[in-house]
């Protein structure tokens, strides 16, 4: 190896400027063949250029990586050359990847041109954060304050040349943006002006709606200073659109109906209206053919306050009041009997020398009427007014008089006009307000009232019996099917209730989804010698010996049998008390309720109540003990308990002495 480095050494020695000069030529050549190729081809060679150059600063960034993993990290050559240029391939990659993601997003037309540019995605923030960090490596090991600014200024420089040939025809606007840019903050203030961004100028907009609404509040409560925030009012007023005054009226309406609802008379937000409400004018013919009049009777009864019309009308140019006969004749030639039709009028306090004139316009029914009686609706009271000089119709076709009669009338009292009964249904209850209904609130009594109802559902369907069937396609079909009825709480609550009533109803206890667990049911207890019960006894024995391991037995049974009935909650109480009754008798070699309970395979072996004494132990492990201590020349008492099985520290202690003494070792 040494040698072929001395041949290199000598050869680039003799012949380096042969070398370059040739390497120059050829590239030249290239460039050349390179122009005369694109130019026959008609290809630009920007892209070409843009990659010759990224390479070169590629290289350029390379060799400083060379010299810190040689120079710095004292990495072997031959590892180097695997590792230096780490972050020039992963920005290559990066770049390739976000390309392909551009590529892929862009919208193409026929020719080939962009309609819709797309976007770099994830990685065009990958490959500028892989440039800065090695740009900054690399500048950290530079000598000189030119060389760092060089060395940080090089992979930049490629990271924007880059960004700048792929996004040349845009890119696009994504849906997650910083909602506190530099750009976004400067056009809240005012500093920026949208031009053509439609985020921009949607924002500005919802900016105009927001502060129109706020100072409108302002200046109708009166804050201080109410002169400053009624000129920024008119201000916005001037300057806002026809979208944007809709917007601020409808939120307006939508306020004062929420306000309406949660505190009824705290707020009244005067909002315009966005339809105005015409008043239509009935008129008649001037030249209408005049009828008879007719002599006003009136029911002797008491007189009753004037009835306010309900619409809103012009004012009158006549002082009197037109009183209208209460009963109108048809025309000549219609067969049938008059019909009522009520009007306004005035009593005789109001009119002057307590007589009455029969207006000139007087209501007729035009068309022909039934002898028998027929229900009616309610007509309205309110006055009819005529304009001057109008010739339009009206539906009643009302006649002129040709003159007036002073005719006496006594006090006649003005009928009450029919109210229609209020809609059960209030009018702002058909416009959505954007509110969560009560039964989506988890917790809410509406909530519950619904998970009542499906616990019920859920009870109807499964049983003790179904458990071993219920598995997850089971569940999945029963929890669509009860979905479809419960569709207030929707198909994911629904499952996840059916989960948690299988599991409570089998007896696995765990965390619930939701707080419904007093709708759960208790656990089903499993029939005796079943595959369940069976199991559920093994847990059983499970927890018993446990129990029996941390100490000695209790002197009650049936407190054991509480404390380990939560382990086995598919037994009943009965059986958990029978088996541990036999267990406890078994251990203390007494017979229990007999061979033919199905968990005498559980029972454990008798077990004496007297503990062995230490010549009994000694006895038994004499000689392992005596040959333990020969060899290692002392024992422990740990070591004696582990040999002997015994659990009482003191007599291990006493056989430790003991075997100590007989075989003369110190005791220390």
């Amino acid at each position: 190896m040494r040698q072929l480095n001395d041949l290199i050494a000598d050869f680039w020695r003799d012949y380096a400027a042969l070398v370059l000069l040739g390497g120059g030529l050829i590239g030249v050549f290239a460039l050349i063949g390179l122009f005369v190729w694109a130019k026959k081809s008609q290809k630009p060679l920007r892209p070409v250029a843009l990659a010759f150059s990224m390479n070169l600063a590629l290289l350029l960034n390379a060799e400083g990586m060379w010299v810190i993993a040689v120079d710095q990290l004292k990495l072997p050559k031959i590892f180097a050359v695997l590792v230096f240029a780490v972050f020039e391939i992963c920005f290559l990659t990066a770049t390739s990847l976000a390309a392909e993601q551009y590529r892929r997003t862009t919208t193409y037309g026929p020719d080939g041109k962009i309609i819709t540019p797309g976007h770099p995605g994830p990685m065009l923030y990958i490959a500028a954060l892989i440039a800065a960090i090695s740009g900054i490596i690399v500048a950290s090991n530079a000598v000189t304050g030119t060389e760092k600014l060089l060395r940080l200024a090089v992979p930049c420089v490629i990271f924007l040349m880059w960004w700048a040939a792929l996004t040349a025809a845009g890119q696009r606007v994504r849906r997650g943006r910083f909602a506190y840019s530099p750009r976004r903050m400067a056009e809240r203030w005012g500093w920026l002006i949208p031009d053509d961004d439609p985020d921009l100028v949607r924002m500005a907009a919802e900016r105009q709606v927001r502060r129109m609404v706020v100072n409108y509040h302002r200046v109708s409560g009166k804050r201080w200073p109410q002169a400053w925030w009624k000129s920024r009012l008119l201000k916005d007023a001037r300057t806002a659109g026809e979208p944007v005054v809709a917007d601020v009226v409808q939120q307006l309406a939508r306020i004062q109906r929420v306000m309406d609802l949660l505190l009824p008379g705290g707020l009244q937000v005067a909002a315009p209206a966005s339809a105005g409400v015409a008043t239509e004018l009935l008129t008649v013919s001037s030249s209408a053919e005049p009828v008879a009049e007719l002599p006003v009777t009136a029911p002797a009864v008491p007189a009753a306050p004037l009835v306010q019309p309900v619409r809103f009308m012009q004012p009158v140019a006549q002082e009197e009041t037109a009183v209208v006969s209460p009963v109108a004749e048809p025309r000549n030639g219609s067969v049938g009997i008059p019909v009522p039709v009520p009007a306004p009028r005035r009593s005789v306090e109001d009119l002057p020398g307590g007589t009455a004139t029969v207006p000139a316009v007087v209501p007729a029914v035009t068309a022909p009427v039934p002898a028998a009686p027929v229900p009616t609706a309610p007509v309205s009271t309110a006055p009819v007014l005529t304009a001057p000089g109008s010739t339009a119709a009206v539906p009643t076709a009302p006649v002129i008089a040709s003159a007036s009669v002073p005719v006496p009338v006594p006090p006649v009292a003005i009928p009450a006009a029919p109210v229609s009964p209020a809609p059960a249904i209030p009018a702002w209850a058909s416009i959505g307000t954007g509110a969560r209904p009560a039964v989506s609130i988890v917790g809410s009594p509406w909530w519950r009232l619904a998970v009542d109802r499906l616990s019920k559902a859920v009870a109807q369907e499964i049983s003790s019996e179904d458990l071993p069937d219920m598995t997850y396609t089971r569940i999945g079909e029963l929890a669509r099917n009860l979905a479809s009825r419960n569709s207030e709480l929707g198909e994911g609550v629904v499952r996840a209730f059916v989960n948690d009533y299988v599991r409570e109803l089998n007896g696995e206890y765990g965390e619930v989804a939701y707080p419904w667990r007093d709708f759960l049911p208790e656990p089903a207890t499993a029939a005796p010698g079943s595959a369940p019960w069976l199991a559920a006894l093994e847990e059983l024995h499970a927890a018993l010996e446990e129990e029996l391991s941390q100490g000695e037995l209790p002197a009650d049974p049936y407190d054991l049998a509480e404390l380990l009935a939560p382990s086995a909650p598919r037994l009943d109480e009965d059986t958990i008390r029978g088996f541990i009754g036999d267990y406890l008798l078994a251990l203390g070699g007494q017979p229990g309720s007999g061979g033919s309970q199905p968990w005498q395979h559980l029972m454990p072996r008798p077990q004496s109540a007297r503990s062995a004494s230490d010549e009994e132990i000694l006895e038994v492990y004499g000689g392992q003990l005596e040959e333990y201590l020969a060899v290692n020349g002392r024992i422990t008492r740990n070591r004696v308990q582990s040999i002997t099985g015994i659990k009482s520290r003191l007599q291990a202690d006493r056989i430790k002495v003991t075997l100590e003494e007989r075989a003369g070792v110190p005791i220390g």
